[in-house]
This record gives C-alpha cells, sequence and structure tokens, in this order.
C-alpha cells in the first residue's frame, strides 16, 4: 500500500487543534493554559485529564498515558498509526499526499471501507424513504401511525431497506464497494468468500431503518423497524426490532443511541434522560428534550455509563415504562450507576403507561410532575420490598435494608454510603445508628477472608518513590532540548555518542534527535514528526510536554546532564575494565593496557573537568 507522506502527515498535525480531536469524547473545562477532564480510558471521578492544545499533547494522570492527535485516535478509536492519519484527515476534511500516488479502494483500511458503506447506506435507504412507491405506506405509517414530522424523518435520515433480496447489494457492485467491506458490514448475509455480489442477501428487508450514531455522528450500524412489507422469508420476520450485528465499527455494549446529539444539547448542571429505545429518544427530541439517550436494545453497560460519566451530568433521569418491566429495567441499573458515580433518578410513570404516548399527547411539559416526583435510587430499591402506604413487618424491613446493603457495595464512596444509609433508614422507619451496625456487620460477613500470599502489597515508601524519569540525566537533557532547542547543535558536537544508554526508549530518542541537529536537520521542535517512530515516543513527547521543570539557566542545567552522563559512562566503563581484568589470563598484553586504563577514569572521577560549551 503506498505510503503516506510525511510531510503530510505533518501538515496534517499543525492544521488540526487537538481540543477539537478531543471535544467530541471528554467534556473538557478551561484550566489556566490547559484544558481538564474526565479521563476518557478509565472511570474516575475527579479530572485528571490535561489536554495542551499550544503543545498539541494530552496527558492523563490516571493511567499515565500521553500523546498526540494521533495516539489519542489509535487509543479511543482501537486503530493503527495509519488508520488514525486517514481517520482525521476525513473528520477535518484534509487532503492526503501519498509517495507512490493514491491507494487505490481495495487498498483501503477495512474500517475506513465499512464507515464509507454505512454512510452510502445511510444516504440510499433515505432516498428510498423519501422517494420510492414501495415506501409510500412507511411514509403514512412514520406521520400517521407513529406521529412524525418528514422534517424530523429528514434530520435524522430515517430510512427504508426495500423487501428485495439483493437489491442493496447490487447498489453497493455499482458503487465499487469491495467485498471484504461486504463482508465485514453486517449488512447482508453471504457465505463465507462469497464474490458473487448478487448472492448478499439483504440482512434489513422491508423495515424502518434508523441509523445508530456513535459520538462523532458516523453511522456504525442500524435498528429495523418491523412493517407489514417484512417479507415473509426474511429470517427474523416475527423480530419487531433487529439491530445490526456487532462489527469492527459497532459493539452495542460501547454506544449510546443519539449520545451524539444529546451531548451537544448537555448544558451545566443539566441531566442526560434514558429511555428504552431509539424511537423513544427520537419522540423527545421532536418536542424539545434533547439530551435523551437509549441503549441498543440490551442492558445498560458500565461502559455506556462511563461514556455518561464523561460529560459530567448533574444526573440521569430514567424515563422508562410505567409496568413492572420498565420498574426492574431500571432497579438493574442502580448498582452500575453507583459504581460509576453517576446520581440516579427513575421518573415514576402510571402502571402500563408509554413515553412515547404520554409525550406525543402532552409534549416536553408531561415531564415537569414526574421530574418533580422522581424517585431515587435507595427509594427505588426499597420500594420493591416496602411497598408505598403499606405498614411493614420488622421483617420486610431487613429484607430491605438488606437489598440496600447489597447495592452499596458498588458505592465507591463512604461519605455517599453513609448519606444514602440515612436515607434507607428514614425510609423504613428504622434507627439510623442501628442500620450503621448492621451494614458494618454485613460487609464484614461479605467480604471474602484474605489469603495469605507472597504478593503483598508494595512498602508505602516504595509506592511513594519519586519518579524515576526526573532523576535521570538522559531524561533532563531531553526535556531541555525540546525546550530550549537553541543549543541543540553545540550539544550535538561535544557528547560522545556512548555516554547515552540506547538501551532505553528516551536514550534512542535522545541520540536520534542529537543526531538531528548535528547534521543541521532540526532547527525546533515542530519537525519532530519526522523522526517519531513509535506510540511509545508519542507518549515520551507527551510526558516531556506536560512535565515542568524550573530552569533559570538552561546553560548550567544542560551542562550537568553531560557532566553527569560523562561520569555515569566513566563508572560503568570502569566496572567494565575491572571485569575484564579479573578474568584475564596472567600473561594477556591487553590486562596491562586495561589497568592502565583503570587508573586514567580512576583520576579522571577524582577530579573531574568541568565541560563547557
Amino acid at each position: 500500500m503506498p505510503r503516506i507522506a510525511q510531510s503530510s502527515i505533518e501538515a496534517l498535525k499543525h492544521q488540526i487543534n487537538l481540543l477539537d480531536v478531543v471535544s467530541p469524547y471528554v467534556q473538557l473545562k478551561r484550566a489556566g493554559r490547559s484544558w481538564k477532564g474526565l479521563s476518557p480510558f478509565t472511570q474516575e471521578k475527579t479530572p485528571s485529564f490535561y489536554v495542551h492544545p499550544d503543545r498539541g499533547f494530552y496527558k492523563c494522570f490516571s493511567t499515565g498515558e500521553g500523546g498526540d492527535c494521533f495516539t489519542f485516535i489509535m487509543k479511543v478509536e482501537n486503530l493503527e498509526f495509519i488508520e488514525s492519519v486517514e481517520f482525521l484527515a476525513k473528520k477535518f476534511n484534509i487532503q492526503l499526499q501519498y509517495e507512490e500516488g493514491g491507494p487505490s479502494r481495495e487498498e483501503l483500511s477495512v474500517r475506513k471501507q465499512l464507515f464509507d458503506l454505512h454512510e452510502l447506506a445511510t444516504t440510499w435507504f433515505h432516498e428510498q424513504f423519501l422517494q420510492s412507491e414501495e415506501a409510500m405506506p412507511v411514509r403514512e405509517y412514520w406521520e400517521q401511525g407513529r406521529g412524525f414530522s418528514m422534517d424530523t424523518a429528514k434530520e435524522i435520515k430515517i430510512g427504508y431497506a426495500p423487501a428485495g433480496v439483493s437489491t442493496f447489494a447490487l447498489y453497493c457492485k455499482s458503487k465499487q464497494i469491495s467485498l471484504a467491506a461486504m463482508h465485514a458490514s453486517g449488512l447482508f448475509f453471504a457465505r463465507d468468500r462469497e464474490s458473487d455480489y448478487a448472492r448478499f442477501k439483504s440482512r434489513f428487508r422491508g423495515r424502518l431503518m434508523i441509523p445508530i450514531r456513535d459520538v462523532q455522528g458516523r453511522v456504525v450500524a442500524f435498528t429495523a423497524r418491523q412493517l407489514p412489507q417484512t417479507p415473509e422469508d426474511d429470517p427474523a420476520r416475527e423480530a419487531k426490532y433487529v439491530n445490526s450485528p456487532e462489527t469492527p465499527i459497532f459493539h452495542k455494549g460501547r454506544i449510546l443511541f443519539g449520545m451524539d446529539h444529546a451531548r451537544t444539547h448537555l448544558k451545566e448542571d443539566d441531566s442526560f434522560l434514558m429511555v428504552e429505545g431509539q424511537l423513544d429518544a427520537i419522540r423527545c427530541w421532536s418536542v424539545g428534550l434533547h439530551t435523551a439517550i437509549a441503549p441498543q436494545g440490551t442492558a445498560i453497560t458500565e461502559e455506556q455509563l462511563h461514556l455518561l460519566r464523561r460529560y459530567e451530568p448533574s444526573h440521569i433521569d430514567c424515563l422508562l415504562d410505567g409496568d413492572r418491566a420498565g420498574r426492574k429495567a431500571a432497579l438493574r441499573i442502580l448498582p452500575l450507576t453507583f459504581k460509576a458515580g453517576l446520581e440516579f433518578r427513575y421518573l415514576r410513570l402510571p402502571d402500563k403507561a408509554d413515553p412515547d404516548d404520554l409525550l406525543r399527547e402532552q409534549g416536553a411539559e408531561a415531564l415537569e410532575p414526574l421530574r418533580a416526583q422522581a424517585c431515587g435510587p435507595i427509594e427505588l430499591a426499597m420500594e420493591e420490598v416496602l411497598p408505598p402506604g403499606q405498614k411493614a413487618t420488622t421483617q420486610e424491613k431487613t429484607r430491605a435494608l438488606r437489598r440496600i446493603f447489597e447495592l452499596l457495595q458498588s458505592v465507591p464512596s463512604e461519605v455517599a454510603r453513609e448519606d444514602y444509609l440515612a436515607h434507607a433508614a428514614r425510609i423504613a422507619q428504622v434507627d439510623l445508628t442501628a442500620t450503621q451496625r448492621d451494614y458494618h456487620q454485613y460487609q464484614q460477613s461479605s467480604q471474602p477472608r484474605r489469603a495469605q500470599t507472597t504478593a503483598d502489597p508494595l512498602p508505602t515508601q516504595q509506592l511513594k518513590a519519586k519518579d524515576p524519569l526526573l532523576t535521570q540525566a538522559q531524561w533532563e537533557l531531553l526535556w531541555l532540548l525540546l525546550h530550549f532547542p537553541e543549543f541543540g547543535q553545540s550539544v550535538s558536537e561535544i557528547i560522545d555518542y556512548e555516554w547515552i544508554n540506547t538501551n532505553s526508549q528516551v536514550g534512542q530518542l535522545l541520540s536520534r534527535i542529537l543526531a538531528e541537529f548535528r547534521e543541521g536537520l532540526l532547527e525546533d521542535t515542530s519537525q519532530l514528526e519526522n523522526i517519531i517512530e513509535t506510540i511509545e515516543e508519542r507518549q515520551l513527547l507527551a510526558e516531556l510536554h506536560t512535565k515542568e521543570l524550573i530552569v533559570e539557566e538552561p546553560k548550567t542545567e544542560i551542562r550537568k546532564c553531560l557532566e553527569l552522563l560523562y561520569r555515569n559512562f566513566l563508572i560503568n566503563r570502569q566496572k567494565d575494565l575491572k571485569h575484564r581484568v579479573t578474568n584475564a589470563d596472567a600473561n594477556d598484553d591487553q590486562k596491562l593496557v586495561w589497568m592502565r586504563e583503570v587508573s586514567t577514569i580512576r583520576r579522571e572521577l577524582a577530579k573531574p573537568q568541568p565541560i563547557e560549551f
């Protein structure tokens, strides 16, 4: 495959703002010259993820990871380096240059082809919905049966999948979609290695098509609603809704329907509104409730709640069906929201009431009384055992509190647990101190005994050890050269490359940068893209750019680094020579040469000469 020109990668990096790259994944707030937010790589409550747009680097202090725009996309999208370059170029509409001409469609990564194919499918299904005669009853169903406007359909790109078995596959053939993308897309049924487009059978036929988008707004899958037009020979004919299977670009447990829409409408101290299905979310948007989201037809997952947590909502309002199934679904969410550190509220609907009908008839105002009487997590959990308005027995109270004790195992905050216990005691009308004692006994009885093991935690003093990178002369010299590149040429002419330990990543990068300075190929840090080879080096650069050293006189600090490197080199050389002398034969002429060199090194170490440059 033709390589992307290095100059094109450099130009891409300089044209895009790292804030624009990170913002779709992390809710950022200004912190001085930087921006901070919750880590996209781990669950946390206190922001430790920093973006430095002026330097083009980010740093996550929770995981220790850092890097530039390419590293970030590689991490969050699970891409290779070249894929991340293509990803960003497409996102920001920047043309890439290739060393041997542009790649063919077959040569592009399958992931990129899948994004292209889903965009093509969305447009084609939408055109069928708007224009085809076959879809006329579907348009009537959309407007009259479901009560949605055509403007809403156009905004979301609602589509219709024709009933023909291979109609869409043959359209893909006319658009030169690769067979590899067809097989991997989940849009077709076909035998392995099938090469005849006419034998690719559409997964979705005679159904209303709802595009599923990732957080960036790219279509990655579909939900297909059953219609009278759904053919009898459809293998999933009886299923009301059929979803895309998991593919390289779609993992249903990681994506929330409508997140790309909702996150742009979330204001400070605002909340997300969780509903059951895609059409429920679309109904919410149509009446002005734009922070509505929905899971992908399955129980909510930790990863989905982690995604919500990144945007720091004030709480999550859960609007599910008013029947028992809806309440059970809400109860299943509780331990996960506790673990994610999210505030949860359940909006009570009348029994057997449907959110779609309620909002369709009364609009967004219908939620106001529900929110005013919202049910908190402890109240919801206890109502399963202690129905409101009924006098509870001692056994019922005990059983209800034990249910709360189980839930509180998922709460990481001691303060939050105490607050929840107090709330539970009030609802059960029991003594708080007694409730706390019972909870602590429950904790002790539920914790497994710790087996004796030699793999005990490290001593406290070892855990608090200073970051070794900051104590290494190589790391400090590399930091100084990146921040004061005007000294790079002089240092490259003075330093002996044997002083550098190239067994370390820091040493390898330092050696390469000094070589560039020596040859006059590097004038400032903006040209570093030419010599960065691995993702680990990108992370190292992020570390170098995000650490702050107090430097009053850079020449003095550089001299200290050089002198320490030279001293370390002499010490290691002396050890090596002594080892050779010890193991040499008595008559070996080289032994005397080594002994003389050991004496010279000993004198040099005793009275070191300052290095001038």
